[in-house]
C-alpha cells in the first residue's frame, strides 16, 4: 500500500509553490553569487538540492518527532546562538547543526509532501510565506539598488536588525524567538498529518 502511494506522489505533477519556491531560491542563489558571498550561495544550492529531494525521494514511513526533544535542542541550540560571538566559527555551526535538525525532524518524502493540509496549516503556511517573500523581494530590491545606485545607502535585513543584534540581550531575544518559531513550525507541520 505504502509504495503505490509513493508511486502515486511521484507521478503527481509539482505543485506552483514548490515551484515558487525554487525559483525564489535560485534568483537568491544567483544574487549570492554575483554578490561573490560563496559560502551563502553554497547554502541555497543546498537548499534547492533538498527541495529536489524531497519531490523525486520515496517517503519510507512519516515519522513524528517528540515534542519533549524538538523543544530540548531547541532550547540548546537558542542558548548555544546567544552564547556565541557573532560571525564566530561555533556561531556558524550551531547555526547549521539547527538546519540539519529542523531538516531531519520535519522532513517529509515524496508521500507525505501531497497529503491533504488541515485549513489551520494552509493559513500558518500562507503567512509564513507571505513573511518569507516580502523579506525576499526587500533583499532583492536592497541588492538590485545597490547595482543601481552604488553610492546610495541600501539596507539589507541584517543591517536593519544589527543595532539589535549587537547587544546580548537583543541576541538572546533574537535566538530565543527564531528557535521558538522553528520549534512551532516542526511541531505544527509534523501533527497536521
Amino acid at each position: 500500500m505504502e509504495r503505490g502511494s509513493d508511486a502515486a506522489a511521484r507521478r503527481a505533477p509539482v505543485r506552483w509553490p514548490v515551484v515558487c519556491w525554487l525559483v525564489i531560491l535560485v534568483l537568491i542563489g544567483v544574487a549570492q553569487l554575483v554578490r561573490g558571498e560563496w559560502f551563502d550561495s553554497a547554502v541555497f544550492l543546498v537548499a534547492i538540492a533538498l527541495v529536489c529531494c524531497s519531490i523525486l525521494l520515496p517517503s519510507h514511513g512519516a515519522h513524528r518527532p517528540r515534542p519533549d526533544l524538538v523543544v530540548f535542542a531547541a532550547t540548546v541550540l537558542a542558548a548555544a546562538v546567544a552564547l556565541l560571538p557573532r560571525h564566530s566559527t561555533g556561531m556558524i555551526v550551531a547555526v547549521l547543526v539547527t538546519g540539519v535538525a529542523a531538516l531531519v525532524a520535519s522532513w517529509p518524502g515524496a508521500a507525505s509532501v501531497r497529503r491533504a493540509w488541515t485549513p489551520g496549516l494552509r493559513r500558518l503556511a500562507v503567512a509564513w510565506a507571505v513573511i518569507l517573500v516580502a523579506g525576499c523581494l526587500w533583499e532583492l530590491a536592497q541588492f538590485i539598488a545597490g547595482r543601481i545606485a552604488p553610492t546610495q545607502p541600501s539596507f539589507a535585513l541584517s543591517d536593519l536588525v544589527d543595532p539589535l543584534l549587537d547587544t546580548e540581550l537583543g541576541k538572546a531575544v533574537f535566538a530565543g524567538a527564531w528557535l521558538s518559531c522553528g520549534a512551532f513550525l516542526v511541531l505544527r507541520g509534523r501533527r497536521s498529518g
